[in-house]
């Protein structure tokens, strides 16, 4: 019994000096990565969206929180709450440098905080804009914008009073042919486009045009010496006309006259003998604001 109790104390007195078996160790912090559908290579255009998300957390005891701070030029701009999941969305409001600082809480660790930033994203001035209205007839405009890089949709509105809009056209072209229109009628138009992750950009500046009738001289003669007398048809929604004049059919036309409530203008002192060339267009004027009508084809002449 004596030899039984000693091995038993030698034992024990052994595993005193052992090394505690120790639990496996988990990896050193939390890791997760931040992430954004924009590349930073890629300037994001004034009043796009820019999105943010946290995934792939990893590390946490128990559970976590995290939170997004969004910072522009180095200033913050935005704060983000504490949540399981962050997913941030910001319109952007003016250019510069963007970024977001991703913070997780690891709260089966005391709340001990792991945060990184993403990468910067560059916003620029929208160039994006209606380039052009003109009238094709006096029941129609066609309203040309610039194509915006990566955008999926364009959405292009319509309204005579600036106060009411509507929606008449969703396409992917850069170009929209707008038919049944009243001639003479001020016409306002602006439009917005879709990118994907980027919500709807901000609708661009407005743009007007005005119907207007093509029109066609319709005489073009020298009834005497030095002289010259010209008409040319009505235009439906016109309320003055510009003529222009050039000594060749393909040469710098100048503004010579400019007629309202008319068809006709007289030019007396021209050179005799000399070779010239004509082309009339419309217009209408509402207010202080002048709309051009489509040039008519040319037709010559040799004064007498």
């Amino acid at each position: 019994m004596k030899k039984i109790f000693a091995a038993f104390l030698a034992a024990m007195m052994l595993m005193t000096f052992l090394p505690l078996v120790s639990q496996p160790a988990r990896a050193a912090g939390v890791t997760f990565d931040v992430h954004c559908p924009v590349d930073p290579a890629e300037p994001v255009y004034l009043g796009e969206t820019i999105r943010w998300w946290i995934k792939n957390i990893s590390g946490y005891i128990g559970s976590y929180e995290c939170r997004l701070d969004i910072y522009k030029d180095g200033q913050l701009i935005s704060e983000g709450h504490w949540n399981v999941f962050v997913d941030m969305f910001y319109k952007t409001s003016s250019p510069g440098k963007y970024k977001v600082l991703a913070r997780v809480k690891d709260l089966g660790d005391g709340g001990k905080e792991y945060s990184q930033y993403s990468d910067e994203i560059t916003v620029v001035a929208n160039p994006y804009r209606i380039t052009k209205v003109e009238p094709l007839g006096a029941s129609s405009l066609r309203i040309t914008w610039n194509k915006v890089p990566g955008a999926i949709e364009y959405e292009l509105y319509r309204s005579t009073d600036m106060k009411n809009w509507d929606l008449i056209k969703e396409t992917t072209d850069t170009s929209f042919t707008n038919t049944y229109l009243k001639a003479g009628t001020r016409y306002f138009y602006k439009l917005r486009y879709f990118k994907l992750y980027r919500d709807w950009c901000e609708l661009s500046p407005i743009a007007a045009g005005v119907p207007m009738a093509k029109t066609h001289i319709t005489s073009l003669t020298s009834p005497s010496a030095r002289r010259i007398r010209m008409t040319w048809a009505k235009a439906a929604g016109a309320s003055g006309y510009q003529v222009a004049m050039a000594t060749s059919a393909n040469g710098n036309y100048k503004t010579v006259r400019i007629v309202t409530g008319g068809t006709t203008a007289i030019f007396s002192g021209v050179r005799s003998g000399s070779a010239l060339f004509f082309k009339v267009r419309p217009y209408r004027r509402i207010y202080t604001t002048t709309y051009w009508g489509q040039y008519s084809a040319y037709r010559s002449i040799k004064v007498k």
